[in-house]
C-alpha cells in the first residue's frame, strides 16, 4: 500500500526499493491502483526482474 498525497517520484522510490529486495528490476509498470479502505492506495505492479545467483 502506498500512502495518500505522495508525488509520483515518491511512489517510484518506494516501488523500486521494494522491488530491489527481490533482484534488479529491468522494467516495471503500475497496472492497477485503487483507493485503500484505510487511506492511501493499493497498487498492482508487474515487473521483469534480473536475479543474480551466487
Amino acid at each position: 500500500m502506498l500512502p495518500a498525497h505522495e508525488t509520483a517520484r515518491d511512489w517510484r522510490g518506494r516501488i523500486l526499493e521494494h522491488l530491489r529486495l527481490h533482484g534488479e528490476p529491468l522494467r516495471w509498470a503500475i497496472t492497477s491502483a485503487d483507493a485503500a479502505p484505510e487511506g492511501g492506495s493499493e497498487v498492482l505492479i508487474e515487473a521483469v526482474m534480473l536475479q543474480h545467483t551466487g
